[in-house]
């Protein structure tokens, strides 16, 4: 097919009421960069979305609330829309090409099924429609990256008294994986972060200090999430590549009391995590 980009509308879903979980199943055989949510009916909005979870053979690769990922899409500098929410395996924020597709969902190899699932709660007569965003070529093979897909994975956390958290996710090089930002969605407490790898730091800010270097390149700053951020310029050499880690530490500093969820952007290729 001599087409580059394919806009068109996905399957349609199933079960969409104002309580419960709508779903839907993905064609393969494209490169997906981009899944629209487009929302309507009578009182359908993104807070009603308590989940929106994708799988790939039957294995999550994305997991979150509508109001996270549109916090995610705000703070690259994506214009809001209340009827639209994007879930992006590209990033089109990249300085380059290949910046930009490294992490896009190449479904041509080993990929049998991919199914989409919807959480709504208190809508009142929704609609829900998914338009896709496709290559018709495969994405960037660069060694390093090579049958790589984004991932968004979400880890709860829960500090009973002002003072550093010491959390964890998966990494390392028996997974491979490679971490692109960290978004920490907290209650308003988180007041800096400090991340060491093999035991030498290589982040290290208050949140004041974190987000006036993500002013300066053009990134917005969201409400209550504190984001660390590995490729704030765009190119995905600078992602933390946990495959030669022996050891990361991730140290959150709170004021307070607080509780949330830890949103992970990985390079990862399926089997992993």
């Amino acid at each position: 097919m001599s087409v580059g980009i394919l806009n068109r509308y996905g399957l349609s879903f199933g079960n969409v009421v104002g309580d419960g979980t709508a779903s839907n199943n993905i064609t393969v055989g494209r490169t997906l960069e981009t899944v629209s949510l487009k929302l309507g009916g009578t009182t359908f909005t993104k807070a009603m979305i308590e989940q929106v979870r994708f799988k790939a053979n039957g294995k999550t690769i994305l997991d979150a609330t509508g109001e996270q990922l549109q916090a995610i899409n705000a703070y690259r500098g994506d214009p809001e829309d209340a009827a639209y929410l994007d879930i992006q395996f590209s990033d089109f924020t990249g300085q380059t090409e290949f910046d930009k597709q490294v992490g896009a969902f190449d479904t041509t190899v080993g990929i049998g099924n991919i199914t989409t699932e919807v959480k709504i709660a208190g809508a009142t007569a929704p609609q829900l429609t998914a338009l896709l965003r496709e290559s018709a070529r495969s994405r960037p093979s660069e060694a390093a990256y090579a049958g790589m897909m984004c991932k968004l994975l979400s880890y709860p956390f829960n500090i009973s008294v002002g003072g550093r958290l010491p959390v964890s996710f998966p990494f390392g090089p028996s997974l491979g994986a490679i971490i692109k930002r960290v978004h920490v969605f907290h209650s308003g407490n988180m007041t800096g972060a400090t991340v060491k790898q093999d035991g030498m730091p290589i982040h290290e800010k208050t949140l004041a200090e974190n987000e006036r270097e993500q002013d300066r390149f053009g990134r917005v700053p969201q409400a209550n999430v504190y984001t660390l951020d590995f490729v704030l310029d765009g190119s995905i050499g600078k992602a933390l590549n946990t495959r030669d880690a022996k050891s990361l530490e991730w140290l959150f500093d709170f004021s307070a009391a607080d509780n949330g969820t830890i949103l992970v952007e990985y390079l990862d290729v399926l089997g992993n995590l």
